[in-house]
């Protein structure tokens, strides 16, 4: 990393830092953009540039790990698909293991602020159509494909619930053990797919 993306990269982090603290301390809707900027000690024309948005800051933590299409691609060529999507999601629950404690507490203000929530709900579509798109690639078939579609679904559906599982919980326990453990219990599964009804003869 150059000179500049580190300096990118270190105003960025500060500026997250900084805005998750106000959220917490008084709340999504109490704190303007011209608060983080004076806090971060940096103008407001760069954080904007950063963040052109509210929303879209206090989502920063979430937008990296479910980042998953990003992850996929980083996965060697010659690994098996499945092995790919795992290790894609253990890595983004890797974020959560390093996070310092302010992930429960922003996971509540985004359950009850209303532009964050919708936020997050578009930032799910997203990814798990960029993940399509990343399956797509891997495995050489057209985006569209049934194949390519379920397995995109199923991961995010992996994902989603080894988050609520997480959250559900003391938030103690460690973010990447509770989603090996839910991989590990996935694969002694038989797992049920929906069959169609017998064809009736003519």
């Amino acid at each position: 990393m150059g000179l500049r993306e580190l300096k990118a990269t270190r105003t960025r982090r500060q500026i997250v830092d900084v805005a998750l603290d106000l959220f917490i301390e008084q709340g999504y809707d109490a704190t303007t953009m011209e608060q983080i900027a004076e806090r971060a000690e940096v103008g407001s024309t760069t954080l904007y540039r950063y963040f052109p948005s509210k929303d879209l800051l206090i989502l920063d933590g979430f937008t990296r790990s479910m980042d998953l299409g990003a992850r996929l691609r980083e996965r060697p060529a010659e690994e098996p698909l499945n092995v790919a999507l795992g290790a894609a999601i253990h890595e983004s629950f890797a974020d959560f293991a390093i996070d310092d404690g302010r992930l429960a507490a922003v996971r509540r203000i985004v359950d009850n602020a209303p532009v964050p929530r919708a936020r997050l709900w578009d930032l799910v579509a997203r990814s798990q159509s960029d993940l399509e798109s990343a399956i797509a690639d891997r495995v050489r078939r057209p985006a569209g494909d049934l194949l390519v579609a379920m397995t995109a679904h199923l991961t995010f559906a992996v994902y989603q619930i080894a988050a609520e599982t997480w959250w559900a919980g003391d938030h103690q326990a460690s973010p990447t053990g509770v989603v090996d453990d839910l991989l590990h219990t996935l694969n002694t599964l038989d797992l049920v797919i929906p069959t169609p009804p017998p064809r009736q003869r003519p």
